[in-house]
Parts: C-alpha cells; sequence; structure tokens
C-alpha cells in the first residue's frame, strides 16, 4: 500500500511537469508564430490615407462640395459636350509603330487611341463638375465595353515586372541618333499609359460606384492584366511617369500594402535629379527642345509633390526651395529664350537650338504634363510666377480638360478651389 500511494505520488508529480512542459511549448509556438506573421512583409497593415494616390479625400471632397457652377466656370465647361463621335471609335487591340522620337505618329497602327483616351477623359472630368450622373454611368459602360474587349492587349509587351526589366527583343531604341528607327518599346509605353491612366481615375470616381455591379469584375481584370508588363520602379529618372514609380505606387495603394517607403525613395530621387542651378537633370539640355522637357519635368515633379503630401511624406525645404528656382527658369527661358540656351547647348538627345525654342508661345494651348500650372498657383499664389500664371492661362486652357499621365485632372480641381 505504501509502495502504491509513493507510485501515485510520484506519477502525479511527473504529469505536472509534463503539463507544464506541454503549455510552455504551446505558449512559445504562439509567440513565435505571432512573431514570424508579424515579420511577413507580405502581411501588412492597411496603408492608404486616401482613395487616389494623387490627392488627398480633404482636397478632392472639398472641390466636389463647391457648387456646378463655379466648378463648370472655373475648369471652362460651360459648352462642353462630350465628343461621342470620337470616343466611340474606342482603343484600338495594340499600338504598333512608334520610332524612338514620336514623330511618325501617322504612320503609328492605333494611334487613334491617344484621340479616344483624351477625349474620354475630358468627358469624365465634365461627369464630375456638372454632377451628371447619366453620363457617369455612360462612360462607366464603356470602360467595360473596352475592359470586354482587352483593348490595346495586343501591344507587344516590352517591361515586365520581373527580370529582366526590357525584353531583349525591345532592347536598342535610339540607335538613329535623330530618332528615326522604330521602337516598340514606345508601343508599349504608350499603351500602359492609357491603361494605367484610366485605372487611376477609376480608382477615384469609380470605384464606389454601384458595388454591386458585375462590370467592375471585368474592368479590374483588364486593368490587372497589364500589371506583370509594368516595369518595377528603381532608379529614378524623368519620363515614363517618374521612371514608373506612379503605377508601382498605384498598384501597392490599390492592394492596401506598403507603398509610402516606395514614395520616400521616389522623393529621394526627385531631389537628386532636381539640380541646384535650377535646371533639371538630361530635360533642360535637350537642345531646341529644353524648354518642353525642362515643363515635362516639372510636371512630374508636382505630382510627386501631391503624391508625398497625399501619403503624409515630408518634403526638404532644400526640394522645394529648388522647384522654385526651376519653376523660375522655366517662366524666365518661356520669355526670353535666351536664359534656357547655356543648358540647351549641351544638346542631350537634342538638335541645336541656336537660341530658338520649339514650344508653343501660348500656354492655353500647352496639355501634356501641364496640371503643375494650375497646382502651382493654388499651392504658392503669392509667387511671381503664380501671378504671372493666372494672366496667361483661361479658363479655356487645354489643360483643364484632362491629363493623360494621371488620368484624375489635377489640373481642374486645384483651379477650381484656387478660385473660391
Amino acid at each position: 500500500m505504501l509502495k502504491f500511494q509513493k507510485s501515485l505520488k510520484l506519477t502525479n508529480k511527473m504529469l505536472k511537469i509534463i503539463l507544464i512542459a506541454i503549455t510552455s511549448f504551446l505558449s512559445f509556438s504562439a509567440q513565435s508564430l505571432t512573431f514570424i506573421n508579424n515579420d511577413d512583409s507580405t502581411i501588412e497593415k492597411p496603408q492608404q490615407t486616401s482613395k487616389s494616390i494623387f490627392i488627398s479625400d480633404e482636397i478632392y471632397n472639398n472641390f466636389s462640395q463647391l457648387s456646378k457652377a463655379k466648378k463648370i466656370e472655373s475648369c471652362g465647361f460651360e459648352y462642353f459636350k462630350p465628343h461621342w463621335k470620337v470616343i466611340n471609335q474606342d482603343l484600338a487591340p495594340r499600338i504598333l509603330g512608334y520610332n524612338s522620337r514620336m514623330d511618325n505618329k501617322d504612320d503609328v497602327e492605333g494611334v487613334h487611341s491617344r484621340k479616344v483616351f483624351r477625349k474620354y477623359l475630358a468627358s469624365i472630368t465634365y461627369a464630375m463638375v456638372s454632377e451628371d450622373l447619366q453620363l457617369k454611368e455612360k462612360l462607366f459602360n464603356k470602360l467595360y465595353d473596352w475592359a470586354s474587349q482587352d483593348a490595346l492587349s495586343a501591344t507587344k509587351q516590352c517591361y515586365s515586372s520581373a527580370p529582366p526589366s526590357i525584353l531583349r527583343s525591345c532592347e536598342g531604341e535610339w540607335t538613329d541618333p535623330n530618332g528615326q528607327d522604330m521602337s516598340p518599346i514606345k508601343d508599349s509605353t504608350v499603351a500602359l499609359e492609357i491603361v494605367m491612366s484610366l485605372n487611376y481615375v477609376y480608382k477615384l470616381y469609380y470605384s464606389d460606384y454601384q458595388l454591386q455591379d458585375k462590370r467592375h469584375e471585368v474592368i479590374k481584370e483588364w486593368f490587372e492584366s497589364f500589371y506583370h508588363r509594368i516595369k518595377r520602379a528603381d532608379k529614378f529618372y524623368f519620363g515614363n511617369s517618374a521612371g514608373f514609380y506612379f503605377p508601382n505606387i498605384a498598384i501597392k495603394h490599390g492592394k492596401n500594402r506598403n507603398y509610402k517607403d516606395m514614395v520616400k525613395k521616389m522623393v529621394k530621387g526627385l531631389d537628386k535629379w532636381t539640380l541646384d542651378d535650377g535646371s533639371m537633370k538630361d530635360r533642360t539640355t535637350r537642345g531646341n527642345r529644353a524648354l518642353w522637357y525642362h515643363h515635362t519635368a516639372l510636371g512630374e515633379a508636382f505630382i510627386i509633390m501631391e503624391i508625398a503630401k497625399t501619403a503624409n511624406i515630408e518634403i526638404s525645404d532644400n526640394l522645394e526651395k529648388k522647384l522654385l528656382k526651376a519653376v523660375e527658369l522655366f517662366h524666365d527661358s518661356f520669355l526670353d529664350h535666351s536664359v534656357i540656351e547655356p543648358w540647351a547647348k549641351q544638346r542631350h538627345r537634342g538638335q541645336a537650338s541656336n537660341g530658338h525654342q520649339k514650344f508653343n508661345s501660348n500656354l492655353d494651348s500647352v496639355t501634356f504634363n501641364s496640371s503643375w500650372l494650375h497646382i502651382f498657383q493654388m499651392r504658392y499664389p503669392e509667387h511671381r510666377t503664380a501671378k504671372w500664371l493666372k494672366q496667361e492661362l483661361s479658363n479655356e486652357a487645354r489643360s483643364l480638360r484632362a491629363n493623360t499621365v494621371t488620368g484624375v485632372n489635377l489640373a481642374c480641381i486645384y483651379k477650381a478651389l484656387a478660385d473660391n
């Protein structure tokens, strides 16, 4: 009996030890699993600070709350009518035939897609300012039609989100110093710009529209089918939506992934490429097109600034100072082409300027990357260039119609807010 009691005590003691060991193991395993999950970069907390990467919800809501009459007047849409005759020509199956300089549009298959795209974006802007819900639906259905047809999907793929970032069959643009060599990479770039810009405006204007509508699935699948064709954002440069930073940031933003580190890297690149003398690297040195390329670099720069502000990323005082100097260089060079000549004469991928720049003398007619002309007026209303731009630009400015880079018409939104 004594032996049995001792044996029982021993067994109970062993059970307690085993139970403690099991409990400790399970606790350790749970902690380890939690640590592993927290360390897994693929599992992230929601990161979005706004519906769009380009504009904060606060600014967009302030714009939306303006009266319809004020929005229409500020953006010059009093007599606007959607160009359905053009829009209904539809996006082509593919873009094919650009040369490196892109000055042969008459020979390019599917080039009409760019005009269709511009007219569509202008109509989207009009639907926003006029608050026309019937037009909004009609434009949504047109986007669905293009998605259903896999528009532009037959364009040659030249970029890849995985290595190599540029496919070998597309290498070798600018083999002709005058840029007359065929460049499939330009075809690919144009197609991507159209699709991604439509993606950007969809996210702002349609992402919460009739949420149960199955057309959304088709549209999203069409957009996503192009994601693997987009080059990863690595080294910053001007052009191609800031070296493909815009689309890569938008994709991460759309997936609710951490995109802010990428925004910080883009801002760092902008700081490096905006030089102390007010010039923009590899842009202000483009020969007789130096003023044009300087302008387009400013266009990207101020979009980057808006992306950073929307993502709550800090901008250094030094970068802002350099950008203001770059704006003043544009202003002074527009009035006197000789001002930009010290840079232009370097002829980086350009022809001799001889003191004359190929740039439209009417700012109302300048469209590409032109939102900055209006963003600047709202952000820096007392700056001499802002006051000059206000005099030079009218409500008929074509830049108020559409932005083919961002899809979202920042020019119209910021001008309406500045006016009111």
